[in-house]
């Protein structure tokens, strides 16, 4: 099992935009940042929907840096 650490750790890794509010044995509650709107949300899910929601995460940020990648290199930047 995951413990707080652990998920804090996950999240900073892959820049969620969310802040551990508590952690029990099976779940996790947290304060998500809409990045678009800035709004805050508490949501509490189980530690596998918080795995899966971290694996999402993960997955579109790889996916706009690909996008991203010839634009990037055009000016410049290595992505």
């Amino acid at each position: 099992m995951l413990g707080e650490r652990e998920l804090v750790r996950l999240i900073e890794d892959n820049g969620y935009p969310a802040r551990l509010i508590e952690a029990g044995v099976v779940w996790v509650e947290l304060e998500i940042t809409d990045t678009k709107t800035n709004a805050v949300r508490r949501e509490r899910l189980s530690k596998s929907a918080f795995a899966d929601l971290i694996l999402d995460w993960r997955e579109q940020h790889r996916r706009n840096l690909r996008e991203l990648g010839p634009a990037l290199r055009k000016i410049g930047i290595a992505a």
